[in-house]
């Protein structure tokens, strides 16, 4: 009776394979399993201390699984792609510095088209051809394709003909980073099971120490996970299973708002290796996140953004009423008057004129002059198309 030696990777699970038949010392009998790696510290004197290995340090170890998860449309997709033209370029990738090397990806949610584009604009960011890129990077369009890599069989995952495809496919690529793009459509277990995110999890450590590569597995939190900040998904098998875990959200104030639809968090959630990388806030500009610049000042953002709408709000009431307010200074001054009202939410005369400002700027407000050439009014109002909520 043939018996699968213990493999240290899988940990609480006897894995799956062709080979595996159960081990005899499981039907009572004496003989124990064979340990596949027996080690004496001993040996270790005067060895030097192997290095740690990372793709990005403090964020993505080497030859292991990391996971990084967002909600959809967040930016996921999109980062990692960066992340592997920096590498083949050997450049930045978010503030950070990765180690250069090959890459692959396998996306079942972006096809061919889509990355063609996003990739477009990285490659100009970073000043380089396709050709530069091309030659560290191989990306592997599955969209619409059956791509599952773990398939649950008999109450265990087990690896897959893709699963099979990716190891061939790896052993003649040699990429030291492999993108998973994304868990949802290459695991057809159950999310919520412990022991099945673990075997996932255990396939994906086999193929990472025997090609020496690290993997990084896209991933939806739930809502529980979105709504706690912690970005867990399903399980905590999932969590646990991994040496490290990214999170990508929307860049919130402290009262949850969310001022500026183009700023992200990135944050690191857990490091079994060191300290937990810390948070990066992200910007969307020229088709890809960059580094915001400065402090964001997201609480400020939120604050200014509540004062604007409560400016137009009542602007919107003035004009309805036919009662003027104006940019300039005297009795129908705009911010004066707003702060004088019942519904001002206890703002300052100097709120309501830094609003007024932003709103300027914003071209979200104008002047109009109604009455008679000879003896015009002055006053504001909201541009057309502008309702009061829309600041």
């Amino acid at each position: 009776m043939k018996i699968e030696p213990f493999n240290p990777v899988d940990l609480d699970y006897f894995p799956p394979g062709n080979t595996i038949e159960i081990p005899a010392w499981r039907n009572g009998e004496a003989k124990s399993p064979a340990f596949r790696r027996i080690i004496n510290p001993a040996d270790w004197e005067g060895v030097p201390v192997p290095p740690r290995e990372w793709i990005v340090p403090g964020y993505v170890p080497h030859l292991t699984v990391t996971m990084f998860s967002g909600d959809g449309g967040i930016g996921k997709s999109q980062i990692a792609l960066q992340l592997t033209a920096g590498r083949a370029v050997a450049g930045e990738w978010i503030g950070l510095l990765p180690e250069p090397g090959r890459s692959l990806v396998l996306s079942a949610e972006d096809d061919a088209d889509e990355m063609h584009r996003r990739l477009d604009d990285i490659r100009k960011f970073y000043g380089v051809s396709f050709t530069e890129i091309g030659a560290s990077l191989r990306l592997v369009d599955l969209v619409g394709e059956d791509c599952i890599l773990g398939a649950l069989m008999k109450g265990q995952i087990e690896p897959t003909s893709m699963y099979s495809a990716l190891d061939a496919y790896m052993m003649e690529w040699c990429p030291s980073l492999t993108i998973l793009d994304v868990l949802a459509d290459m695991f057809s277990g159950d999310e919520n099971s412990r022991p099945q995110s673990r075997q996932f999890i255990g396939l994906l450590k086999k193929l990472a120490l025997k090609h020496r590569c690290a993997f990084l597995l896209l991933a939806h939190p739930s809502l529980t996970g979105m709504n706690s900040g912690s970005g867990t998904s399903g399980s905590t098998g999932w969590n646990n299973a991994v040496r490290s875990r990214l999170y990508l959200q929307t860049a919130k104030a402290s009262d949850g708002s969310e001022p500026n639809k183009n700023l992200r968090t990135f944050q690191g959630m857990k490091n079994n290796y060191g300290e937990i990388g810390g948070k990066i806030d992200l910007e969307w500009k020229n088709g890809l996140f960059v580094p915001a610049q400065g402090a964001t000042g997201l609480d400020k953002m939120a604050t200014e953004a509540r004062v604007d709408e409560v400016f137009l709000t009542i602007l919107k009431r003035f004009n309805d009423q036919g009662r003027n307010a104006a940019d300039r200074k005297g009795t129908t001054y705009a911010p004066a008057l707003f702060a004088e009202e019942p519904d001002n939410q206890g703002l300052s005369k100097k709120q309501f004129a830094d609003a007024m400002a932003r709103l300027f700027k914003a071209n979200k407000i104008r002047i109009d002059e109604p009455g008679p050439k000879s003896r015009p009014s002055r006053t504001l109002v909201p541009k057309a198309g502008l309702d009061a909520g829309d600041s």
